[in-house]
């Protein structure tokens, strides 16, 4: 049986201020799995990123999510299908003068009608699921380690039961221990939840551990995409210079 698309560009074309991005890019995203997106500074993964959530439209080409073509979308389906997405930004996009707890009811009361103490009661489990102690949940942004505001961000991503979680750069900053273990709570919560995972990452560790699939951006294009084993062998030069640095030797001897 075929695999599930919930994601499907196909042929993309972006300019922006004159300048060419991508051009005849192809991708999916199969219902799942945990996909990660990685090239070069310039290759326009975040670009792509805020095409695939329907952020921006390309100059050309197609995005269907979860089957419906991004071109043809009513705003109330537009408004649907975001619904159906959890975005978790590179540096948490955190609202800095709400707490933690009223950072992540603020997606749920703008898209529910639940009451207040039903909104808080959701917020809290969406808390813990993302990792955080109970504590965190009256604490300002700033009041927070970094690793506690991608947890943070990670809880509001989740308020509305996303099927598709988008994540930009989700252990950049962080020190190894703390990386290894969001990694291990993403694979959690995508046997627990059934999520299907997109992320944006430079984070090597992260590419071998936690992900099924990786697809490689250059050329303004997807050069190739494959488990992360059989991407580093990939005879592409972008491709090879990309994983055989001292950093990337350094991680595919353990």
């Amino acid at each position: 049986m075929a695999a599930e698309n919930l994601v499907d560009v196909q042929d993309l074309e972006t300019r922006l201020g004159g300048n060419l991005i991508h051009e005849h890019l192809n991708l999916n995203v199969e219902r799942g799995e945990i996909l990660a997106i990685v090239g070069g500074s310039g290759s326009g993964k975040t670009v792509l990123l805020r095409h695939m959530i329907l952020l921006t439209r390309p100059t050309g080409g197609t995005v269907r999510l979860f089957g419906e073509d991004s071109r043809h979308t009513s705003p109330p389906l537009l408004r649907d299908l975001r619904r159906r997405v959890g975005v978790m930004f590179q540096h948490g996009a955190l609202f800095t003068g709400m707490t933690v707890l009223e950072n992540v009811c603020f997606p749920i009361a703008e898209h529910s009608h639940m009451k207040r103490g039903q909104r808080e009661e959701l917020g809290m489990l969406k808390i813990r699921l993302a990792g955080l102690p109970p504590e965190a949940a009256g604490k300002l942004p700033n009041e927070l380690s970094g690793g506690m505001v991608k947890r943070a961000a990670l809880a509001r991503s989740l308020a509305m039961d996303p099927e598709l979680l988008f994540l930009d750069e989700p252990t950049a900053g962080l020190d190894p221990v703390s990386a290894g273990a969001f990694d291990e709570r993403i694979m959690e919560l995508r046997e627990l939840l059934g999520l299907t995972v997109v992320m944006i990452t430079h984070d090597l560790d992260t590419l071998w551990t936690a992900t099924d699939r990786v697809a490689f951006l250059a050329e303004r294009k997807v050069v190739a995409e494959a488990p992360i084993a059989e991407l580093v062998d990939t005879p592409h030069p972008e491709i090879s210079g990309y994983f055989t640095g001292t950093r990337g030797r350094t991680r595919r001897s353990h």
